[in-house]
């Protein structure tokens, strides 16, 4: 009880005498003590607007590909539009609503803290026109599968040469790598999350040409 009184909680009589009133006694009694429940409006309560304006801005933050929306970014995008909205003028500089007030806004949203991991490239694969387009550029190298210069296959392979119409395929393939300016980690919004982003500084990249033939 002691410990209970320093920080301000119930100790055990009130809570038992409370209990008492909420099974047995008077409703009204036990409401009118203002116990319990939502004590007052939140912020955004107060102005449904800012607030689906602050989603909209945050989910654009989130779409960005690289990977710099914070909630300090909420925090003072709000400040702002409160301001515009209320038509005051600010006399400080705290925030009208803090980072980490912002930072909370932003879960039930469907905001998430994520790694900022590669993400496959799958979106328009399977458009009809993009496997169309795929079908007949596959289709292309089998009917001239015979022209190409190929290796035979076992334990040791073999060079086989085309006496027909011979030709040679020429390969290129390139990968980048990340520099060190890529973010850890970033918000991410289901359904807004974009392509993986490389980097926002400088990058590496290896490419290098591959030729089938026996002298390539």
């Amino acid at each position: 009880d002691d410990v209970l009184e320093k920080i301000g909680a119930f100790r055990r009589v009130h809570a038992h005498k409370w209990s008492e009133v909420f099974i047995s006694g008077d409703f009204d009694t036990f409401t009118a003590d203002g116990r319990g429940g939502k004590m007052s409006s939140s912020f955004y309560d107060d102005y449904p607007d800012l607030e689906v304006e602050a989603k909209a801005f945050s989910i654009e933050g989130c779409s960005r590909k690289n990977a710099n929306f914070t909630a300090s970014d909420l925090a003072k995008f709000v400040d702002e539009k409160f301001y515009d909205l209320t038509q005051t003028i600010k006399t400080g500089d705290d925030l009208i609503r803090s980072e980490r007030s912002c930072r909370l806004d932003l879960r039930p949203w469907g905001a998430r803290f994520e790694a900022n991991s590669a993400r496959p490239y799958f979106e328009g694969h399977e458009r009809a026109d993009v496997i169309a387009h795929r079908n007949e550029f596959v289709s292309h190298f089998l009917q001239h599968k015979d022209e190409y210069y190929t290796i035979s296959d076992g334990d040791q392979p073999k060079w086989i040469i085309p006496t027909h119409n011979p030709r040679v395929l020429i390969f290129h393939d390139e990968s980048t790598f990340r520099s060190g300016e890529v973010s850890a980690k970033r918000w991410t919004m289901e359904g807004h999350t974009p392509f993986f982003s490389k980097g926002r500084g400088r990058s590496h990249m290896v490419s290098d040409f591959l030729v089938q033939h026996p002298n390539g």
